[in-house]
């Protein structure tokens, strides 16, 4: 994840949001695609894989949000313990969904599922499913992402789903490899992209109710968790320093540090408040 994943971001990377197949196929519906029967068959498959794209892109999103919010400028050391929870069940959550994805195995819906069920589905036109083909060969998983996939793998089966004995130590077994938020949204991408080879009739939206990005006179939409951040920030000792300590706000100016004072000026920005 080279940019932040902001609205600028997103209006100017359609394909990070907007799921399509290959261009011969996007704007053609599954009726012009497949016999009548299999096509029921197809949404139905196609739906559930769609929401939980939507589900885990959404989780990804508020973790990068959260990732870039000061969190340790506004509460003491062991005051964060919600906000601590909060990022790491969503990390697990979005390892855990992505694993579900991107599985193999009988009887699993994931995506390579759905991949060979639309690839031996009735066809109308050879030439459609040779096109899918090679969409499907273009966005196959390379060494890096399948590296990242084995990994949310270990860490889903032997630390977030169970946790295995080491009957040498009678100790859990430590955990081998660990995942980043960047290596999540890598694999997130990958898998996104794979989805969108397999989506007839539309482009389809990966970001649902307030997470869809747009603007309003110019400005960014806004989210509810934007609305609770801002109100961390209202209700934040450091961010109103200038006026609780108003009588030694000046003394405390100059002792503190260049950064601090500048992050302090942004975030009241943010809020409304003048510059400190």
């Amino acid at each position: 994840m080279s940019k932040a994943r902001d609205t600028d971001y997103y209006l100017g990377n359609l394909d990070k949001w907007q799921a399509r197949s290959h261009q011969n196929l996007v704007n053609c519906k599954p009726e012009e695609i497949f016999e009548k029967d299999f096509v029921a068959q197809y949404k139905r498959l196609h739906s559930d894989i769609w929401m939980r794209i939507c589900s885990v892109h959404g989780t990804l999103f508020a973790l990068c949000q959260l990732e870039g919010f000061p969190f340790e400028h506004l509460y003491a050391p062991g005051q964060m313990e919600f906000w601590r929870l909060v990022v790491e069940n969503f990390l697990n959550s979005a390892g855990l969904t992505l694993h579900g994805l991107v599985e193999k195995g009988k009887n699993v819906h994931s995506i390579p599922s759905f991949r060979d069920v639309v690839l031996q589905g009735p066809w109308l036109q050879p030439e459609q499913r040779d096109w899918l083909k090679e969409t499907l060969k273009e966005r196959d998983f390379d060494k890096r992402i399948k590296s990242i996939q084995e990994r949310v793998r270990i860490i889903r089966n032997k630390h977030v789903a169970h946790r295995l004995i080491d009957k040498k130590s009678d100790s859990p077994r430590e955990t081998l490899g660990t995942v980043s938020l960047r290596d999540l949204w890598q694999l997130f991408d990958a898998t996104h992209s794979l989805f969108g080879a397999l989506s007839f009739g539309s482009a389809y939206v990966t970001l649902l109710g307030d997470l869809i990005p747009g603007t309003v006179g110019g400005q960014p939409t806004r989210t509810c968790l934007d609305d609770v951040l801002d109100a961390v920030l209202r209700d934040s000792d450091f961010v109103n320093e200038p006026e609780r300590r108003e009588q030694w706000w000046e003394s405390d100016r100059k002792r503190m540090k260049p950064d601090d004072l500048q992050l302090m000026n942004d975030l009241r920005k943010r809020i409304g408040l003048p510059e400190a």
